[in-house]
């Protein structure tokens, strides 16, 4: 049987303004399911509670029936102007309540986890570490998904370097907020040219990363890319036998 892996999404009522009367929807990109899929495991999206959910109680319940979780990206930060970019709280304050219960819960039980863009700064955040307050340039590409924009250099010995079996990789780039200061229990493994932390590892857990890019749209095009999630799942399979 296939691993059930949780691909978290955002509510459109707190990224495009929706009538939160009329309710919005859940949704993320399809990439990434894509490739959860094409890796052998079996994606469902994670749907935010109401409201009035216990938070805690609502997160065991969905984690307790999980073999990974994906974190992904997306919010649209693009929306607001760069002096005036809120936390990742404000922009999404019950998507972000959301994920890091699930990210502790998930930790607690060692799940393999996976975070991808603001999926790997919300690791960043709510294991203690920090975003930079200044936006960044030169890190949002005008080309698409599948075509690369800087190198990632990787640092060697890492289980980073194991996992996509390079030490130099090229990945896509749709950012402009970034990492200052990694949390405790992790260490930064990718660099992009002009010294942004691209890639960060939990030091005592078997599989935690982080990626600031999108390797789901490189997937096709990317062995480096594929392998990520090729091992994610593989990880998943071994949880499930656990």
């Amino acid at each position: 049987m296939k691993p059930m892996i949780g691909i978290t999404g955002a509510w459109s009522v707190e990224t495009w303004g929706h009538s939160e009367e009329h309710g919005g929807y859940f949704y993320v990109g399809s990439y990434y399911s894509t490739a959860v899929s094409k890796s052998g495991g079996l994606p469902f999206i994670i749907p935010l509670p109401h409201k009035n959910a216990i938070l805690k109680e609502f997160t065991v319940e969905i984690v307790s029936k999980l073999d990974a979780i994906l974190f992904s990206g997306g919010g649209d930060a693009k929306k607001f102007k760069k002096e005036e970019l809120p936390t990742l709280y404000e922009q999404q304050p019950l998507r972000y309540s959301f994920e890091k219960e699930l990210l502790l819960e998930a930790w607690k039980r060692d799940l393999p986890i996976l975070g991808i863009c603001r999926g790997y700064q919300m690791l960043v955040e709510v294991f203690d570490g920090r975003l930079m307050d200044e936006t960044i340039d030169g890190h949002k590409q005008n080309l698409p998904g599948y075509e690369p924009w800087h190198s990632l250099r990787i640092k060697e010995n890492s289980k980073f370097e194991n996992l996509v079996g390079t030490r130099e990789m090229k990945v896509n780039s749709f950012h402009i907020q970034a990492v200052e200061k990694v949390p405790k229990g992790f260490e930064a493994v990718g660099w992009s040219d002009d010294g942004i932390i691209e890639a960060i590892e939990a030091i005592d857990k078997e599989f935690v990363f982080g990626v600031q890019f999108h390797p789901e749209e490189r997937y096709d095009v990317d062995p480096h890319a594929k392998a990520i999630f090729d091992h994610f799942v593989e990880k998943a399979i071994e949880y499930k036998k656990r």
